[in-house]
């Protein structure tokens, strides 16, 4: 192990706990393997792909890893180019021909490294923290302060790329924590300093995925715990009824009424009560979210609500003419999302906001022409 146990163990409950959720390495790492994202290291980045462990590149890491893919096909055309040049002449005209066709058949240094970065890109979906998000600002202040990654005594044009990348991926750990795959020494002294505290750094990418891997059965501890508390809140009904009150008290603030009423008065919602709810069986339901730190299930059904609606009239001098109440039911496609992480759970119920109750033709009601009650 290359760091310390210590070490090693902290940042392993970070993982846990969901406090480090993404890692990322930088243009070393690349060349110390080979130069490629198709085998080695690197490729076994693709286990990522559907865990918890979002993979991030640097924009700059991955034009610097194009560069140097770049330098290294072109190389190595060259070389081909140069060795045949050599032989031709001691070859056939048929067979010269042949492999000059050949040759000329190749793709293109331009052509490899496109598809091998999409590829890699798509085997681990792995997300870019682009030059936008660096602080032009910050970028300064390190400079003029020979903060790392810049120093007094070098010549800091050769340390700006280095910069750039840190405050993008600064910036894109604003709100998570990552494992930053480095043995540069001023990368190593830019995330320990980092305000953030979100950068967390580990020397090399062995250490780094042996300390993801060994996490996977406490994780799976906690998400089938979460599992568990799911379970007993829908046997147990409290599920259906918080689904229940939320659409209720969101329904009573917000639901919208069409109405016709002839043309000498007009009518105002003044009450509004849910009688029942009750959905249908038809509904899907999946986990659409299960890692360290939450997982969230989403519902979506169609809820049937009878409401009970209280209407008054008025004339065009606003005096009150009567009122009635009407009965309607009323389907609405509900979407529920439950989140659980640790001892909290959250639940939410979104639907439609131009969701409209038609009560159809209204009057006010014969036996009910009195003056309301002010009180």
């Amino acid at each position: 192990m290359s760091i310390k146990p210590e070490n090693f163990e902290r940042l392993r409950e970070m993982l846990v706990s969901g406090a480090i959720t993404a890692i990322t390495f930088d243009t070393q790492v690349f060349d110390r393997n080979s130069r490629t994202f198709r085998k080695g290291l690197l490729a076994q980045l693709g286990q990522l792909k559907n865990s918890g462990i979002q993979l991030v590149v640097a924009e700059l890491v991955r034009d610097e890893a194009e560069k140097h893919m770049l330098e290294m096909h072109s190389s190595r055309r060259k070389r081909v180019d140069d060795a045949f040049a050599m032989v031709a002449q001691h070859l056939s005209e048929d067979l010269v021909n042949n492999i000059r066709e050949e040759l000329e058949a190749r793709a293109t240094p331009e052509q490899i490294i496109f598809r091998e970065i999409n590829d890699f890109f798509l085997a681990t979906n792995a997300e870019l923290a682009f030059y936008e998000e660096a602080s032009t600002r910050k970028l300064f202040d390190l400079y003029f302060s020979s903060t790392p990654p810049f120093h007094k005594s070098n010549d800091k044009k050769y340390e700006f790329p280095d910069a750039v990348a840190l405050l993008s991926l600064e910036a894109y750990a604003e709100n998570r924590g990552i494992l930053v795959v480095s043995s540069d020494r001023d990368w190593i002294t830019f995330c320990n300093e980092s305000e953030s505290k979100n950068l967390h750094c580990i020397p090399d990418l062995t250490t780094a995925l042996t300390l993801i891997n060994s996490v996977k059965i406490d994780v799976k501890n906690i998400t089938s715990q979460r599992s568990l508390k799911f379970q007993q809140l829908n046997d147990s009904g409290d599920l259906e009824s918080i689904i229940r009150d939320s659409l209720t008290g969101t329904l009573m603030r917000e639901l919208l009424f069409a109405a016709r009423t002839n043309y000498f008065y007009s009518a105002r919602c003044s009450s509004i009560n849910m009688v029942s709810i009750a959905h249908g069986e038809d509904k899907t339901f999946g986990t659409i979210r299960d890692d360290s730190s939450i997982t969230i299930w989403a519902i979506e059904l169609d809820a049937v609500c009878q409401i009970a609606v209280g209407v008054t009239f008025f004339d065009d001098d606003e005096s009150y003419i009567g009122c009635n109440s009407y009965n309607h039911f009323l389907s609405i496609p509900v979407i529920s999302i439950v989140k659980i992480s640790g001892e909290r759970i959250e639940i939410e119920v979104n639907f439609d906001p131009k969701t409209t109750l038609d009560l159809g033709a209204i009057a006010p009601s014969e036996l009910n022409q009195s003056v309301p009650d002010s009180h």
